[in-house]
C-alpha cells in the first residue's frame, strides 16, 4: 500500500505538471500573448490584415513591392509593382483590403505619379495589378480607409516648388472591371493629412502638421455641396502617422519620435509604448486580438552620391518618402520590424 500511495502520488504530480504545460502552449500561441517582434528585410510603410484569414501584407519601399507573411514569421514577396519612369525612388505608402481578395495600395508618387493601385490573386501565377486612372498624379497620397464597395477615402498633400502646401481628404470610386476611377474632395484646408480611419458613421484623420486627430461626420461630408474646410478636433499628439480605429472608435497611432498612442472615443491619449524607431503603419485584427504596428529602422543621411559608409558621421533623420530630399539620400540602420501587441 505504501508503495501504491507514493506511485499515486508522483502520478498526480506529473499529471499536474502536465497540464500546466499544455495550458502554458496554448497561452503562447494565442494572438493576445506577450507582444513579439517579426524582423523584415525591408523599407515597409504601411500594413494590412486579410479578412479572415489573417494573413499580413505590407507595402515595401525597398523594392517597390507588397511582401506577406502567409505563416506570421516570416514576409515573401506577393506583388511587384511597375516602376515609375523618371523616378529613382519607390513610395509605397498605405495597403488596405476592400475584401479579401482586393487589395488596395496608395502610391506616394512624389508629386507626379500619385495613384491608387489594385491587387487581386490570380490562381497559379502572381497578382493582377491595376492602376487607376482618373485621380490627379500631383498629389502625393498617404492613408487610405475602405468606405463602402467600390469606394475608399484617400489623404493626400500637394507640393510644387515654393508654393504653400495644401492637403485634404478626397473619396475614390473606382471600377475594377474598367481601371477608372473618379475623385470628389471631402475635406478641404489641412497642410498634410496622413492616416485615415473610419468607425461609427465617422472619419478620423491625423494631420501631421498640425499634430492633431480630426473628426467629421461621413453623411455630413457626403451630403455637403462643397469640400468641408474645418473638423473636429479629437485630439492633439506630436506627429501622428497612418491611423487605424477599432469598431468602438479608439484610434491608434505613432505620437512623439518614440511614442505609440491610443486615442478613446472622449480623446483620452494613452501612450502604449515608448521604444520605437519609427512607427508607421498599424493594422488591428480585432478576431485575433492583437495590433500589428510597423517599426521602420531609423536611416542616416548622406549627400547623394557620397560613401554610405560614412552616414554614421551624419545626423539622422525620419525617412517618410516627402522627406527625401534631392541632395540627400538613405542608408538603413538597423532592422525594421512588425511589432505584434495585444489589443487592449
Amino acid at each position: 500500500m505504501l508503495v501504491s500511495a507514493k506511485w499515486k502520488g508522483v502520478s498526480v504530480a506529473l499529471g499536474m505538471w502536465l497540464i500546466a504545460g499544455a495550458l502554458a502552449g496554448c497561452a503562447a500561441d494565442t494572438g493576445a500573448s506577450a507582444p513579439r517582434r517579426i524582423a523584415v528585410d525591408a523599407r515597409p510603410n504601411g500594413i494590412a490584415v486579410r479578412p479572415g484569414a489573417g494573413t499580413l501584407f505590407i507595402a515595401d519601399d525597398a523594392t517597390d513591392s507588397v511582401l506577406s507573411a502567409p505563416d506570421g514569421r516570416g514576409f515573401t514577396r506577393f506583388a511587384a509593382l511597375p516602376p515609375v519612369a523618371g523616378q529613382d525612388r519607390n513610395s509605397l505608402s498605405e495597403l488596405v483590403f476592400a475584401d479579401p481578395r482586393l487589395l488596395l495600395v496608395a502610391r506616394f508618387g512624389f508629386g507626379t505619379a500619385g495613384a491608387l493601385i489594385a491587387l487581386v490573386p490570380q490562381d497559379g501565377g502572381p497578382p493582377r495589378i491595376t492602376t487607376f486612372s482618373g485621380p490627379d498624379p500631383a498629389r502625393r497620397r498617404l492613408g487610405l480607409a475602405v468606405l463602402a464597395p467600390g469606394q475608399v477615402l484617400s489623404t493626400w498633400f500637394v507640393k510644387s516648388g515654393n508654393a504653400p502646401q495644401y492637403g485634404g481628404l478626397s473619396l475614390l470610386t473606382y471600377d475594377a472591371a474598367t481601371a477608372r476611377a473618379t475623385e470628389q474632395d471631402w475635406l478641404t484646408g489641412l497642410q498634410k493629412p496622413v492616416g485615415v480611419a473610419v468607425a461609427g458613421g465617422n472619419v478620423y484623420v491625423s494631420d501631421e502638421a498640425g499634430n492633431r486627430i480630426l473628426k467629421a461626420r461621413i453623411d455630413a461630408l457626403r451630403a455637403a455641396p462643397q469640400p468641408a474646410s474645418a473638423a473636429t478636433v479629437v485630439a492633439r499628439i506630436d506627429g501622428p502617422d497612418l491611423l487605424a480605429a477599432s469598431h468602438d472608435g479608439t484610434l491608434y497611432t505613432k505620437c512623439g519620435k518614440t511614442g505609440f498612442c491610443k486615442i478613446a472615443a472622449d480623446g483620452t491619449v494613452t501612450q502604449i509604448a515608448d521604444d520605437f524607431h519609427d512607427a508607421r503603419g498599424v493594422a488591428l485584427d480585432e478576431t485575433r486580438g492583437v495590433l500589428y504596428v510597423i517599426d521602420r529602422a531609423k536611416e542616416a543621411k548622406t549627400p547623394r552620391g557620397a560613401d554610405p559608409k560614412d552616414a554614421n558621421s551624419t545626423n539622422h533623420m525620419h525617412s517618410n518618402p516627402d522627406r527625401n530630399p534631392d541632395s540627400t539620400q538613405a542608408t538603413p540602420r538597423g532592422t525594421s520590424e512588425v511589432r505584434v501587441l495585444p489589443l487592449r
